[in-house]
């Protein structure tokens, strides 16, 4: 069961470090959302900033990987989508150990 007790660690952690830019550029939109329907341009919102800076390193890599042909505005669709896509992954990846193991997922989480 120490095995089990150290994959669940790294996947947990893995799912975390996923968590906060998905959580950071999910807020971001919302927050652009709220900020042009009150009629302030998002780049003035300080909220709007500090996420944007929180999700910058992940826009960044997408960047760098994505064909030039998409434009940098659709940057940050690509990288939401793809953190979503691993975070996914990530669950799927604890409820795989979790069963090999032969617990429940619910029991298996607990611990």
């Amino acid at each position: 069961m120490a095995d089990l007790d150290s994959t669940l660690f790294w996947l947990r952690l893995l799912q975390l470090l996923l968590a906060i830019p998905l959580l950071a550029l999910v807020g971001q939109g919302l927050v652009w959302v709220l900020a042009r329907a009150v009629g302030q341009p998002p780049a003035q919102n300080i909220f709007y900033r500090l996420l944007q800076t929180v999700a910058s390193p992940v826009v960044r890599v997408c960047r760098r990987i994505t064909p030039k042909f998409v434009a940098d505005a659709h940057v940050a669709y690509v990288a939401l989508s793809l953190l979503t896509v691993a975070y996914v992954s990530t669950m799927f990846a604890i409820a795989d150990a979790c069963h090999r193991y032969g617990l429940p997922i619910a029991q298996c989480l607990q611990r």
